[in-house]
């Protein structure tokens, strides 16, 4: 088996309760980020569900990442009841779930290769139970994410629940999503207004523009050496010279001269024009 690869950026997506929509935004970035050739692995660390549900949020999230969705949520931290994970665990009479646990196979659970973003959907809100001994803010702190993306409802009780998540989060990199955000509805654009000029936060409406911040978060890397762009002291590409790494991960590229110009292609993320 391939040794585990902690992704280059790990993403967090955590909500202020459940039933409101984590695992749309976390769909829809990954999908985002897939459409612009980068590699994306998903990560639900525990899932409880309907035993009725035809679809579980590993399956969604699988689908969008391509990945087995018994890779994404391992199986045994399937519970087909819908409650709390370590309730769930106790009413299916299986084992007690740890935090140490969760953590060592999230850290253990990526591919052998990195890859550019891993995206961790946890569930229900910051402070509901995924272990015995643990919750939500407990795994994202053993973590240690590059980006926290908070889900929260756009309507009544958002201005309370964001901000007591943000609170309990403390100096943690936080972006704040309202989702189901209707521009026709007063209180949604007013709860929007207060946050940004009551609580200095800058939450997005749409998942392209967060989509964005992920991107920023990026590392690139120097075409001629493939060093990371802050370390290279230039000078190590000419002009005319053809580019020998990808931007994205440093890696060799294939290079081809054709009448043309020049065709250059890593074989994770796709021909460099893609990214000019």
């Amino acid at each position: 088996m391939a040794r585990s690869s902690r992704p280059h950026r790990l993403v967090v997506v955590t909500g202020t309760g459940t039933d409101i929509g984590k695992t749309w935004v976390s769909t829809r970035l990954i999908e985002g980020l897939r459409a612009r050739q980068l590699t994306v692995s998903a990560r639900k660390p525990v899932q409880s569900f309907d035993k009725d549900d035809a679809l579980t949020d590993a399956d969604l999230l699988a689908a969008a990442s391509g990945e087995p969705a018994d890779d994404v949520c391992l199986p045994h931290r399937w519970y087909p009841v819908a409650m709390a994970p370590p309730m769930a665990a106790d009413s299916l009479g299986r084992e007690p779930i740890f935090l140490g646990e969760l953590l060592a196979e999230v850290r253990d659970g990526w591919p052998g290769r990195a890859p550019d973003v891993g995206v961790v959907e946890l569930a229900g809100g910051l402070r509901s139970p995924l272990a015995y001994d643990g919750d939500a803010i407990d795994l994202i702190m053993g973590l240690a994410p590059d980006l926290i993306i908070l889900v929260a409802d756009a309507g009544l009780g958002t201005l309370h629940a964001v901000r007591q998540s943000i609170e309990d989060l403390g100096d943690q990199p936080v972006v704040v999503v309202l989702n189901r955000f209707d521009e026709s509805i007063e209180l949604h654009r007013r709860n929007l207004g207060w946050l940004v000029e009551r609580e200095n936060l800058d939450p997005m409406i749409d998942v392209e523009a967060l989509v964005g911040v992920v991107l920023d978060l990026l590392p690139t890397f120097c075409l001629g050496c493939g060093r990371p762009a802050a370390d290279c002291p230039g000078g190590c590409s000419p002009v005319l010279d053809p580019p020998r790494y990808c931007p994205r991960c440093g890696r060799r590229l294939a290079v081809t001269i054709v009448p043309t110009g020049v065709q250059a292609r890593c074989r994770d993320h796709g021909p460099i024009e893609d990214w000019a």
